[in-house]
């Protein structure tokens, strides 16, 4: 399997002239599903959390040229990360918007579930809850009755996955606000979890 520690990382989008804020709201993902992955771990769950932080990092690098170009960035970003050999960040990349339905309906937590999971909670590089999340993908996407109700949706898959996550371990969603005051690009020291 391939590894791809946060050094490398970072230079891939660098290398992809991936905008800072784009860059800054990756940095926040990777934090908030490390810190999950961390206590999931603590709580017995099987979880790699380097690529997890890969996944949060990586899973926006075809963001803004998709934007240009009108295509998926989520199927661009897997392209991409395939291309380059790093499959299983490839794979979550694809899953970042929505999971595969086998995901979506098992009582199993994966890194991409994670990743999906963290991106969710994070709005430009702020922690808010789903329903703030939520909220705001309605006024940026929600531009037909079809969109919106994919959104609706969505929401509510979710919050069944954040109801999955949360009932393993012995803290609640609202801890990761605390994450709010740390610089998204620190390191996160696991050991003082």
């Amino acid at each position: 399997m391939e590894f791809l520690d946060r050094e490398k990382c970072m230079a891939l989008l660098q290398e992809h002239q991936v905008p800072e804020h784009i860059v800054s709201h990756s940095l926040r993902v990777a934090q908030v599903g490390m810190f999950i992955s961390a206590h999931l771990k603590m709580a017995g769950e099987d979880l790699d959390i380097g690529l997890v932080e890969a996944g949060g990092l990586l899973h926006d690098i075809t963001k803004m040229d998709s934007v240009h170009t009108r295509q998926n960035h989520a199927l661009s970003a897997f392209k991409l990360l395939e291309s380059l050999g790093y499959h299983a960040v490839a794979d979550i990349a694809r899953q970042h918007v929505r999971l595969d339905r086998s995901i979506r309906h098992a009582p199993i937590i994966t890194e991409a579930l994670l990743v999906n999971y963290a991106d969710k909670r994070v709005k430009h590089t702020s922690i808010v809850t789903l329903s703030e999340r939520f909220e705001d993908l309605l006024i940026r996407y929600g531009t037909t009755p079809e969109r919106k109700e994919m959104i609706r949706k969505l929401h509510d898959e979710i919050e069944e996955i954040e109801f999955l996550i949360f009932t393993k371990l012995n803290i609640g969603p609202g801890r990761l606000n605390d994450l709010n005051v740390l610089d998204p690009a620190a390191r996160i020291n696991l050991e003082r979890i």
